[in-house]
């Protein structure tokens, strides 16, 4: 109902109120004081049709943080996500999300304050796709937080993103190494071994580096020359998570005659190659020194970096000390822009398959794409169609095959 006040407090005459039974059966009450009448109705109009929807907002939630629900937004996507990808939204909301909107009231949070910390992220020098993720998790927290009926609608859903075409930026492409570079890379790297012959394997099998962490002996089928790919291992600071694939398949990989033949004396010297469970690729040791003497080695045992077959090959170790040296001997680029990753070692593996005639299906199963689509839209001009040729098919006609020519009739002005 609408009540109007003898005394208005702050100008504001005109008061509606209303009342609703909640999910627990409890009678709650609700009213707001406005300037005008007109407001006024219009508020009430507003709660008839959300009683007739059933659809009231949960008043004491709009009155809670916007971290408050962020955090139930995560909580609820650890649940359901693969730990990757809840590390990945963890440190979206880490390093702008919360710093931005976390102290605030959901319910303050308007359109306006999303489109000043989009610019704010613009202003920072980010990428547009980078934008768009911190974007993606802000509007799935306020998603979450309307589908609870803390807000009536989503404050970052229609807001306009820049682009790379709208910062004047080019789309950047993959990163190719030839098999020379790939060799010539290799061939620094077999000076600490087995390094030259895990680039070598990664730029010919396409594997992720979680996949190739995650490889155990068992995997490596000699006899039919194929790896199969069976889990993902990523470095954690408590230690290592495992995971399915990306896909959430696993999938076989085949073998160039002459890779099967390294890796066979490859594990001919490994030294766990009889436990089936024991990493493939081994990492680095971190110990090797006393806490009370400082430099001090403790008897008999191994080197801080000494190679451990106890533990996975760890990417991020091997690319800073190994990989990165090694490309730089070779001569290639390193660091972005366009230096070479390690990543880029699995589009290399793309190029040198589509150069050697190997048709796009084949090559997005070996690399575990979900469809022939997804590697051709990121590898587009390795299978270009041979414009050139269609349109030889196009000759122009001889003069002896054009019959009787008609004249046109001019046309009267």
């Amino acid at each position: 109902r609408i009540e109007k006040l003898k005394v208005s407090k702050r100008g504001k005459p005109y008061q509606v109120c209303w009342s609703w039974t909640d999910a627990t059966g409890k009678r709650r009450f609700k009213k707001e004081r406005f300037a005008k009448l007109d407001q006024a109705k219009a508020k009430q109009r507003e709660v008839e049709q959300a009683v007739a929807d059933a659809n009231l907002p949960d008043y004491k939630a709009m009155r809670t943080s916007f971290e408050e629900w962020a955090e139930r937004w995560f909580e609820s996507k650890v649940a359901t996500s693969k730990p990757s990808t809840a590390r990945g939204y963890r440190s979206l909301l880490d390093s702008s999300v919360l710093p931005e909107f976390g102290s605030r009231r959901i319910r303050a949070i308007t359109p306006g304050d999303v489109d000043e910390w989009i610019a704010k992220l613009i202003g920072r020098g980010l990428t547009p796709p980078t934008i768009k993720h911190h974007h993606g998790v802000a509007r799935a927290v306020f998603a979450f937080a309307a589908r609870h009926r803390a807000i009536a609608y989503n404050p970052a859903r229609d807001v306009a993103l820049p682009t790379d075409r709208s910062m004047g930026r080019l789309k950047p492409e993959p990163r190719f190494l030839t098999a020379s570079e790939v060799e010539t890379v290799s061939v620094h790297l077999d000076a600490q071994p087995p390094y030259g012959l895990l680039t070598r394997f990664a730029a010919y099998t396409g594997l992720r580096a979680g996949e190739i962490a995650g490889l155990n002996v068992a995997d490596v089928d000699l006899l039919r020359r194929e790896v199969t790919v069976r889990r993902t291992r990523y470095k954690v600071r408590d230690g290592w998570q495992e995971h399915t694939p990306k896909s959430g398949l696993a999938r076989k990989v085949p073998l160039p005659k002459w890779l099967a033949d390294d890796l066979g004396a490859y594990l001919a010297t490994h030294p766990r190659c009889a436990e089936p469970g024991a990493p493939l690729w081994p990492g680095r040791r971190k110990g090797g020194y006393t806490h009370g003497e400082r430099g001090s080695k403790v008897e008999g045992s191994a080197a801080h970096g000494d190679l451990t077959w106890d533990q996975a090959w760890e990417r991020d170790t091997f690319t800073r000390r190994y990989f990165a040296p090694a490309l730089r001997a070779a001569g290639l680029p390193v660091g972005s822009p366009g230096g070479v990753r390690f990543h880029d070692l699995r589009h290399s593996y793309a190029s040198l398959c589509a150069s050697a005639g190997i048709p796009a299906y084949r090559i997005a199963k070996r690399m575990g794409h979900a469809s022939e689509i997804v590697t051709r839209s990121i590898y587009t001009h390795l299978f270009a169609e041979d414009s050139a040729s269609d349109m030889e098919a196009l000759a122009r006609p001889s003069s002896e095959n054009l019959g009787k020519v008609v004249p046109i009739p001019s046309a009267k002005v």
